[in-house]
């Protein structure tokens, strides 16, 4: 019978709109904040920090609030912020009172296909009661009934594969799967959780204080993003808490734009651009910055990301504790919102069991994933080779992997310090995927990564998230084949209690992983986002084998119209291996059934289908 092999992946990398006002001590700023080295200075003209006044503000500034200079710092809450720049979202019409029934309803059936007139819900930096959220693991329910279920999938393939010779293929398939399935819950299971009060103490420890506060550069990377996203998550870096004239905030523009210029002099921010766009993408646009600044250690944020005020406080004191450590990492955080996109309500809890367990587990090991924002650098590492991974692709995860084989750290830090919004449309959703497949892809298909001096633990825990990029392109292909394919060959073979065999894995996927997640969402949007991470997957390793890279890069704020062939390809794919396995599905049932083959032996094959009909169709139909 067809069991779809989706049991979660167990190493791999998964409020509103605030108001725009801004401070009225902005509009004075003048134009000497935007770089010089907007085009082509040298980088010897590096931005240096000194004694004056903060790029920030221009007296002491603590979480926003301007203080004498006689005054205490008193911290100020998250909350008050969402208050200060608001946090209403736009009205949603179908919860409208005065629109009738049937608008109503006509309303939600269209967004739910037509993903692109869901307004977008910008976010608010996180509030207190979420920002430990990611500490407590409580993993045993969720990895045990994940095992069990594999363990019941395993057992439905082997009695496939055993049922005759001309099955005896699908056995490397299989094998491939649990090879990754099985150590990675072993890796998953027997190591430490974070250690809270070990984390508390450092920060008691190296406090950072007007004299001890090293000076940190804040680079903000865009690239034609909405001018709404921009302000957004650049209201709350505004405020920040660290003492005055230590931190300068860069907004590192690869889009050339005049009015994202105007709006980072708006903010007292400076403002950099450079002449070999788009060269390395992102990265290109981290070492441009990199060599124009000087801070001891510098921050990234996408412009999607809201940091807490305490963002710094939190992670700063990590690397004052240990000399080694060369980069911090702290979770990318999703709210799902009943506002929200279906894609954008999935995308973030699948990011949650990434950034909540494996990357908790997998810093146990020293394997933690560089995910590029939300994360601390120390300059003296990132030196070594010019402040980033010189790669197009997935630059953050080889610039984490490089500091590690050069000797450095890089830690996991699972307190929820920012919070930004992931793709809220199906084509930008299928982008983000196929990066991340590729950058996973060629990491690992390239001869450097396994002369790295990673251990053998560290090499397999890349290895495992290369291996479910790959077991879920395949599984397009091969999971819907075993029950055609015995109704076909061994008829005798098809039972109606084989179905027993995936109802643990479709449990786990709608029942336990639901319960087990901080975020409530529903839990069958998550099982229409994987049909998309599939083929997505697909894509990439098209992509890598044919040497196409990865395409064009397309950011969660970004412009969601922008034209992917890639993505048209493969919902032209979806269409045809649809067709292809439910024609032949419906054909052997057909068949079978008037051959005098037991009705109750097929039903439970005809329900599965229609489950994976289910699962796929939002990515066959909607837009």
């Amino acid at each position: 019978m067809s069991v779809a092999m989706s049991i979660s992946n167990p190493f791999d990398t998964p409020t509103g709109t605030p108001a725009l006002s801004q401070r009225e001590s902005r509009e004075d700023l003048s134009p000497d904040l935007i770089s010089s080295e907007a085009h082509d200075g040298p980088a010897s003209s590096s931005l240096q920090f000194t004694e004056g006044p903060s790029m920030v503000a221009k007296t002491p500034v603590h979480c926003g609030i301007h203080l004498p200079d006689s005054e205490k710092h008193v911290p100020i809450s998250v909350r008050a912020l969402e208050s200060k720049f608001g946090s209403k979202s736009e009205s949603d019409p179908a919860t409208t009172k005065r629109r009738g029934i049937l608008p109503r309803i006509w309303y939600r059936v269209k967004r739910s296909y037509i993903t692109s007139i869901v307004p977008t819900i910008l976010p608010s930096a996180p509030r207190d009661e979420e920002k430990y959220q990611y500490v407590l693991l409580n993993r045993w329910l969720l990895i045990g009934f994940d095992f069990f279920a594999a363990l019941a999938v395993g057992a439905s393939t082997w009695l496939f594969i055993k049922s005759g010779p001309a099955f005896y293929w699908y056995g490397v398939y299989a094998a491939m799967i649990f090879f990754f399935i099985y150590p990675a819950y072993a890796l998953l299971s027997f190591v430490k959780g974070f250690d809270l009060e070990g984390h508390n103490k450092s920060i008691v420890e190296n406090p950072v204080t007007d004299g001890t506060a090293p000076t940190v550069d804040i680079f903000l990377p865009v690239c034609r993003e909405e001018s709404e996203v921009l302000e957004n998550t650049w209201s709350y870096v505004q405020h920040l808490d660290y003492p005055a004239g230590r931190v300068q905030v860069h907004v590192l523009d690869d889009g050339a734009e005049e009015r994202v210029a105007l709006r980072a002099q708006k903010f007292g921010f400076h403002y950099i651009t450079r002449p070999d766009r788009p060269h390395l993408k992102k990265a290109g646009n981290l070492r441009w910055a990199f060599a124009r600044t000087s801070g001891d250690y510098y921050a990234i944020f996408d412009a999607d990301f809201c940091p807490r005020p305490d963002f710094l406080l939190e992670t700063i004191p990590v690397c004052l504790a240990n000399p080694k450590i060369a980069i911090v990492q702290t979770p990318q955080y999703f709210r799902s919102l009943p506002e929200q996109s279906w894609v954008e309500q999935a995308a973030g809890p699948v990011q949650e069991y990434f950034y909540r367990l494996v990357q908790t587990l997998r810093g146990s090991w020293g394997a933690t994933v560089c995910c590029g924002s939300n994360a601390i650098y120390r300059r003296e590492a990132l030196a070594e080779i010019g402040g980033a991974a010189e790669i197009e692709s997935s630059e953050d995860m080889y610039t984490g992997m490089m500091m590690v084989d050069r000797g450095w750290q890089v830690v996991y830090v699972p307190i929820v310090l920012a919070c930004g919004v992931c793709p809220s449309t199906i084509r930008s959703y299928f982008a983000q995927q196929a990066r991340w497949c590729s950058g996973s892809v060629y990491l690992l298909t390239h001869r450097a990564f396994w002369a790295t001096k990673l251990t053998f633990v560290q090499k397999l825990c890349y290895g495992f998230g290369f291996l479910y990029y790959l077991t879920a392109a395949l599984g397009v292909f091969l999971n819907p084949l075993p029950g055609p394919l015995l109704l076909w060959i061994s008829p005798d073979k098809v039972l109606y209690y084989n179905m027993f065999y995936g109802v643990p894995g479709i449990l786990h996927n709608l029942v336990i992983a639901p319960l087990w997640a901080k975020s409530r969402f529903p839990p069958i949007k998550v099982q229409f986002t994987n049909t998309i991470a599939a083929y997505a997957c697909i894509s990439a390793f098209l992509s890598c084998i044919f040497g196409r890279g990865e395409g064009n890069w397309i950011s969660s704020g970004a412009n969601k119209t922008t034209k992917n062939t890639r993505y048209r390809n493969m919902r032209i794919l979806a269409w045809v291996m649809t067709i292809l396995h439910t024609g032949n599905l419906i054909s052997a049932v057909t068949y079978r059934l008037l051959t005098g083959f037991p009705w109750y032996h097929v039903l439970p094959l005809l329900i599965f289908d229609t489950f994976w009909l289910l699962c796929a169709h939002r990515f066959l139909i909607a837009s």
